[in-house]
C-alpha cells in the first residue's frame, strides 16, 4: 500500500496538495474584482467572501483570522489580496505573512475599479509564473490534515461511505496525519458516545460543551434540533431520527482517540483526530475546514451534495447506487460496492485511503474541473 504522495513543501515546512495563487477579497465589495482578475490569470483561484465590511469586535477579527486561514492553506503558494483600502488589507495580509509565503495587495480606493484590475492582473501574472517553478517532492502521510464531513445523508451513508470515510481516517492517523470531523448539531443524540473517545477530561468536556451550546443556541431562538433534524432531503433517504443520523455522521470519524477540540477555522496544534465546533451547513463548514489548513476534505453523501471549496479540493464519496448514477458527474469514489456487492469496509476504506494518496499527489477531482465551488465564512453578530 502507497503511503506517500506528491506535494509542494512551503516556507514553514507544511505540504500541499495543490500549487494555486489565491487571490482573496478582504470584503465583500471586493469580489467583482478578485474574480475579474482570477479569470484573466491562469494559475490562479478566486476566494470570495461576504461582509467583513460593518463587522465589528470579536466578530470582525474573526472573519480577518478566517480570511487569512484560508490564505495559509499549505495548497496556497502565494496570495494576492484585494481589499478596499489599506488598513483593513493590512490587518489579513500581516496573519498570512508569518507563513513565509509571498503576499501581494491591491486596493479599490482610491484610483477604482479598472486601475486596481490592471494593477492586480500584473501582480497575479508574476505570483502565478513564480509559483509555476515549484515542484512535487515525496512527502509522508503524516503531513496531511484531512477534513471529514458529510451532507445529504441517507440510510446507505451510515452503512457505506461514512464508515468508508472512518476506515481511511484511522489509516491516516495511525501514519502521523491529522484528521478533523466537524458539524457540531451532526451529533446531537449520540453526542456520549463519541465523548468517551477523548484522551482526558478537558478534552470530553470540551466537546460536550460545544454539543450543548449548539442545541441550547437553537433552543433560544425558538428551534428545536430534535424536531428539525432529521432535513427533509434525511427524511426522503430514509433516515427516521437524529439519534441515527448522529450515529451515521460519526462514522466518519473512525475509531481513533480524540485528541482536541478547534473553534471554526483553527488550525490543530497537534497530530490526531479533533472535532472542530462548526455549523453543518456545507459551504461554511468546508470553508472553516479549509481555513484551519485541511489540505483534502472527504464528504460523504447519500442523497448527494455536489458543492466543493475553493481552497481544499473536495472528494465525494457515495455509496447509494441510485444516487451514483444520477449525479455521476459530481461523485469522485464509488462505495456501493459495500451494499452492492458484499465488500468488506475494510476494503473499500484501503480503496478510498489509496485514492486520497492520489488526490493529494495532483489527480483532479468533480468539483474542481466543473468549478463547482464556494467560499462563506460563518458570522456571529450583525453588521453595523
Amino acid at each position: 500500500m502507497m503511503k506517500t504522495f506528491l506535494g509542494y513543501r512551503r516556507e514553514n515546512g507544511s505540504v500541499g496538495v495543490r500549487n494555486w495563487v489565491a487571490v482573496v477579497s478582504v470584503m465583500d465589495n471586493c469580489n467583482p474584482v478578485t474574480r475579474t482578475i482570477s479569470q484573466a490569470v491562469g494559475g490562479t483561484i478566486p476566494v470570495t467572501t461576504l461582509f467583513v465590511r460593518g463587522q465589528f469586535g470579536a466578530d470582525l477579527d474573526f472573519a480577518y483570522e478566517s480570511i487569512a486561514g484560508l490564505g495559509r492553506n499549505p495548497n496556497i503558494a502565494s496570495v494576492l489580496l484585494v481589499g478596499l483600502e489599506e488598513s483593513s488589507t493590512e490587518e489579513v495580509a500581516a496573519r498570512i505573512r508569518s507563513t513565509g509565503k509571498p503576499v501581494e495587495t491591491v486596493h479599490l480606493q482610491p484610483h477604482g475599479t479598472i486601475h486596481c484590475i490592471a494593477d492586480g492582473t500584473r501582480k497575479a501574472m508574476k505570483l502565478a509564473i513564480e509559483a509555476s517553478r515549484l515542484r512535487r517532492e515525496t512527502c509522508p502521510v503524516s503531513e496531511l490534515v484531512v477534513g471529514v464531513e458529510c451532507g445529504g445523508s441517507d440510510t446507505t451513508s451510515g452503512l457505506s461511505c461514512n464508515p468508508t470515510i472512518g476506515r481511511m481516517a484511522d489509516q491516516i492517523i495511525a501514519e502521523g496525519g491529522t484528521v478533523i470531523i466537524s458539524e457540531t448539531s451532526e451529533f446531537i443524540g449520540a453526542e456520549h458516545l463519541f465523548a468517551a473517545r477523548a484522551i482526558d477530561e478537558s478534552v470530553r468536556a470540551a466537546f460536550v460543551d460545544a454539543v450543548h451550546n449548539m442545541e441550547n443556541l437553537a433552543l433560544a431562538r425558538g428551534v428545536d434540533m430534535r424536531d428539525s433534524q432529521p432535513s427533509p432531503d434525511n427524511k426522503r433517504g430514509g433516515l427516521t431520527t437524529v439519534e441515527e443520523k448522529a450515529l451515521g455522521a460519526m462514522a466518519k470519524a473512525g475509531s481513533s482517540p480524540l485528541v482536541g477540540v478547534l473553534r471554526y477555522g483553527e488550525a490543530p496544534q497537534r497530530k490526531g483526530l479533533h472535532f472542530m465546533d462548526a455549523p453543518a451547513a456545507a459551504v461554511e463548514n468546508l470553508t472553516g475546514l479549509a481555513a484551519a489548513g485541511c489540505q483534502l476534505t472527504f464528504f460523504g453523501t447519500g442523497v448527494g451534495n455536489p458543492i466543493g471549496n475553493m481552497v481544499a479540493p473536495t472528494v465525494k464519496v457515495c455509496g447509494n447506487i441510485q444516487t451514483l448514477q444520477t449525479m455521476a458527474d459530481n461523485i469522485d469514489f464509488d462505495a456501493s460496492g459495500i451494499l452492492e456487492q458484499g465488500m468488506k469496509i475494510s476494503q473499500v476504506g484501503d480503496e478510498l485511503f489509496q485514492y486520497a494518496m492520489d488526490v493529494a499527489s495532483g489527480t483532479r477531482l468533480a468539483s474542481e474541473v466543473l468549478d463547482v465551488r464556494e467560499t462563506a465564512i460563518s458570522r456571529f453578530e450583525r453588521s453595523l
